[in-house]
Parts: structure tokens; C-alpha cells; sequence
């Protein structure tokens, strides 16, 4: 085997190794994201009563106001491509599954703030 195919073997292996621990990142921060809207936004009392309506659509969670029209926009909460949750188009992180907890208070902190409940 010529040097050139013994790197771009190691390459290739190293590439393949990178795509797979991003699908994991990506699968445990959508998973962490899926779970958030199941146990802690569609059931939320708060949110009904003050007319904010909540959807999860690939990896994004939508948060909107229906009677303000289109003069409020949406909070958008979105799983990126490495497994990073953003929030109105700012990072908050790479989830960590250690920080459960404090990134669901991180996000709640963030739709408080956004719709000034």
C-alpha cells in the first residue's frame, strides 16, 4: 500500500469516527429536546393561560403568541449540527447529559425572559 493510501486511510477513519460522536451528540441533545417539550412545555399550565402554543418540529421547538399576529416573533429553541442547543439564535452549549437539569432551567430561564412571564 502506497504512503499516500495509508493517509488517506487514517483519514477517512478519523473522518468516519468525528461524523459518528456529532450523530451522537446531535441524537442525545434532540432526544434532551424531545423530552423537554413532552414533561415540561406541552403540559405547562403557565404557558396555556398566558396563550403561548408550543410545537416540536425537527429538532425545533416553537414557541409563539397566536393573538399577537405578526408583530411578535417565535422563540425558536433549535438542536444544531454538533449537538449545541441555541435559543433565538444564540448557543447556549453542547448538551451535556450530567447537565440535564440545569439546561432545562436555562431554557425555562430563557422563555420567562423572552415572554416576559
Amino acid at each position: 500500500m502506497s504512503e499516500l493510501d495509508k493517509v488517506f486511510s487514517e483519514l477517512a477513519g478519523k473522518r468516519a469516527q468525528q461524523d459518528e460522536e456529532r450523530r451522537e451528540r446531535l441524537k442525545l441533545a434532540a432526544d434532551f429536546l424531545a423530552e423537554f417539550y413532552a414533561q415540561d412545555i406541552k403540559p405547562s399550565q403557565t404557558l396555556k393561560t398566558r396563550g403561548i402554543e408550543a410545537s416540536l418540529i425537527d429538532h425545533k421547538l416553537i414557541l409563539h403568541r397566536p393573538q399577537s399576529g405578526h408583530y411578535e416573533e417565535p422563540l425558536y429553541i433549535v438542536v444544531g449540527e454538533q449537538g449545541e442547543i441555541d435559543v433565538a439564535g444564540r448557543s447556549l452549549g453542547r448538551y451535556q447529559p450530567a447537565e440535564k437539569l440545569a439546561k432545562k432551567r436555562e431554557l425555562i430561564g430563557e422563555i420567562i425572559s423572552f415572554f416576559d412571564l
